[in-house]
């Protein structure tokens, strides 16, 4: 009727609006005669009322419901568990018993069509509630006492909940009490398991019970106690502490505020915290186990950090830090230095200071810590914050003592053993090469290389000259060495047509204590040494015509054994032949024929001229000369000419010409 009202405000009153008005309320009568006509439980007509009762009507989902209390007046009664509403026709479909279970929550109709000779029908609903059980976990505080504490949304639409408590005592309580976390004390300590039953009633019928799956749990008499077991200084802000506690417990951090422990508000159950706070001042901590029904453990022991300083000097660092104040029974001081320990434990509380002078290299970093322990169950491990510092030094890297300079594929190569002061893994360092040509030219640098030892000279002609080296060592501090005795290499050269020599200046720092000829063999490459002792100076043998070129090398061999070469150098002698002025062709075996005899001579001509040009002997045999005879007769006495060419071994071509007397 209100929507008739609203409707008839716009409307004006005239007889088109009236019939339109008896229209749509024709339209609306209709329709809810036909829905509430259709709904047998709502608009039962002729038919007599039928009679039944259900054995609950509230059941938990999935339990059954019966039919009971059927009148025997009622024929052949048939029903439908989830009516709908519908009309009933030949096509509604019945169920084949009187009992039914309902898998889903909610609120159901049960329709019940019979017949007592007009037919009948009865209506009745029933309530389905679910049956899901309720989730919780167990908490084990002191003193024997355990507590659950539900999950809210797993409680559902219960009546009541009965906890099992594992040990033959049950309480039944509702929801609020259930969300306030019941509590029960044991009468002894151990494991037990607990389950919570959700329970709907009817009445003061109980009509369906659901079990939860039980939470076992180990009940003891007391708290349990937590104990520091690292303290450790991450950075000049921040502290990490580290600690021991029985498992699952809740554990406070307490900080040290004047003379009283007050809580930090930081609770874990990690086994870890981390402060924010001043590390660089001293601060001390102790750690108490809370349960989860709020009781309190003793307080452990106090834990307290460790503040250091360094300071630098020359070739040493300080170590400095305050002397250990927590409690408990002190074990040992540590110093590490780069995560390893330096020197050795000190075991008195009272010490303060370090010096570390174990080999500190100017311009390396050192990282300390100070690391002491606490003996306890377990010990506790108090370690300081990082710590770095730069090492000095103001004394200069001491001298060079060893160097050696060699020929080697041409080159001059040096090589030398950095000076003490100096740490070739891990120091930086540079070394400086100077250079001067020969014993008395002057000494210029040349190279300054990074964290070496050694150096090849590319821009020398070691063929040319000798050259000689010195070394100084910068170390990172800037500080320079002495100059290294000068080393100079070996030069060897021929300063006579009949041998070769080579310079005296030692090749290393100390003296020479021998020299020996290395001789390779122009003809098959072979290779032997002649021992000279100090000499410098070597003449191969004059008599061999077959060394007419040899490459050699000096060899210079150290008070330490250590060798030194040269350059190689290859030695020519000059083809020689020697030719009579006269010869007397006359049969006595004295100076019979006039023969030319050399050394190194691989190919030979030799032609006898008459004193007007004529050709009168020849030969290509360097070691047949001409007998005296012309074109078979004997030759007069008297002055001849003869031409002599020749190719040496090394394909050097020489013509020799002169007068030669024939004396009968």
């Amino acid at each position: 009727m209100r929507l008739l009202r609203l409707w008839l405000t716009d409307v004006r009153v005239n007889s088109n609006s009236l019939r339109r008005i008896a229209t749509f309320l024709a339209i609306i009568f209709a329709y809810s005669y036909t829905t509430q006509a259709q709904n047998v439980c709502q608009n039962r007509g002729a038919a007599s009322e039928g009679a039944f009762e259900l054995d609950k009507p509230k059941v938990c989902a999935g339990k059954p419901v019966n039919i009971i209390s059927v009148p025997p007046t009622i024929v052949g009664p048939k029903y439908v568990f989830q009516y709908d509403g519908s009309a009933i026709t030949s096509s509604t479909t019945f169920a084949s018993g009187t009992s039914n279970v309902y898998t889903r929550p909610g609120s159901y109709t049960v329709l019940q069509v019979g017949s007592n000779g007009a037919g009948s029908v009865a209506c009745r609903e029933v309530t389905v509630v679910p049956a899901e059980p309720v989730k919780f976990t167990v908490k084990a505080c002191a003193n024997r006492r355990a507590s659950v504490a539900p999950d809210l949304t797993s409680l559902g639409q219960y009546d009541s909940y009965m906890i099992s408590w594992g040990d033959g005592s049950t309480q039944y309580v509702d929801r609020s009490q259930l969300q306030l976390t019941p509590s029960h004390t044991y009468s002894n300590a151990g494991q037990v398991s607990i389950s919570i039953t959700g329970i709907y009633v009817n009445g003061n019928t109980s009509i369906c019970d659901v079990v939860s799956p039980s939470q076992p749990i180990t009940v003891s008499n007391s708290t349990g106690a937590a104990s520091i077991s690292t303290l450790y200084t991450s950075n000049p802000t921040t502290i990490a502490i580290g600690y021991q506690a029985p498992a699952g417990t809740n554990v406070t951090l307490l900080r040290k505020n004047g003379t009283n422990y007050t809580d930090t508000g930081l609770k874990s159950t990690t086994g870890q915290f981390t402060v924010q706070t001043d590390a660089t001042q001293v601060q001390c901590f102790k750690v108490q186990v809370q349960d989860e029904c709020n009781n309190s453990a003793a307080q452990s022991e106090e834990v307290c950090s460790l503040v250091m300083s360094i300071q630098t000097a020359n070739r040493q660092n300080t170590v400095s830090w305050q002397p250990y104040s927590g409690g408990g029974q002190f074990v040992s001081y540590r110093v590490l230095r780069n995560g390893g320990q330096s020197g050795p434990t000190i075991t008195n509380k009272a010490t303060g200071s370090y010096q570390d002078n174990d080999n500190i290299i100017c311009g390396q970093q050192y990282c300390y810590q100070i690391q002491a322990t606490i003996q306890g169950t377990p010990n506790a491990t108090v370690t300081s914050n990082i710590t770095c510092v730069t090492g000095t030094n103001t004394e200069p890297p001491g001298s060079v003592t060893n160097a050696t300079v060699s020929i080697e594929n041409g080159r001059p190569r040096l090589v030398t053993t950095p000076p003490t002061g100096l740490n070739t893994t891990t120091s930086a360092y540079t070394m400086v090469v100077s250079r001067a040509q020969g014993a008395t030219g002057t000494f210029e640098p040349i190279a300054t290389l990074d964290r070496r030892s050694t150096f090849t000279d590319t821009s020398a002609n070691a063929s040319a000259s000798s050259y000689c080296y010195q070394v100084t060592y910068r170390n990172s501090c800037g500080l320079t060495s002495e100059p290294s005795t000068p080393v100079c290499t070996v030069h060897l050269s021929s300063e006579s047509p009949t041998g070769i020599d080579w310079t005296g200046q030692s090749p290393f720092i100390g003296n020479v204590t021998r020299y020996s000829v290395e001789v390779i063999d122009s003809a098959n490459g072979t290779q032997r040494e002649v021992e000279v002792a100090l000499n410098r100076h070597y003449e191969p043998d004059q008599n061999d015509p077959n060394l007419q070129s040899q490459r050699y090398r000096i060899v210079a061999v150290s008070d330490r054994g250590v060798r030194s070469y040269s350059n190689f150098f290859t030695f020519e002698r000059e083809a020689r032949i020697l030719v009579p002025d006269a010869f007397t062709p006359n049969g006595d075996g004295i100076n019979d024929v006039f023969i030319a005899k050399g050394i190194y001579v691989d190919k030979f001509s030799m032609t006898i001229y008459s004193r007007w040009g004529e050709v009168i002997y020849n030969t290509v045999d360097k070691t047949k000369g001409w007998d005296g005879n012309a074109n078979g007769e004997i030759a007069g006495s008297g002055q001849y000419m003869y031409r002599i060419e020749m190719t040496d071994l090394l394909g050097t071509k020489t013509v020799r010409t002169g007068a030669l007397l024939l004396v009968r």
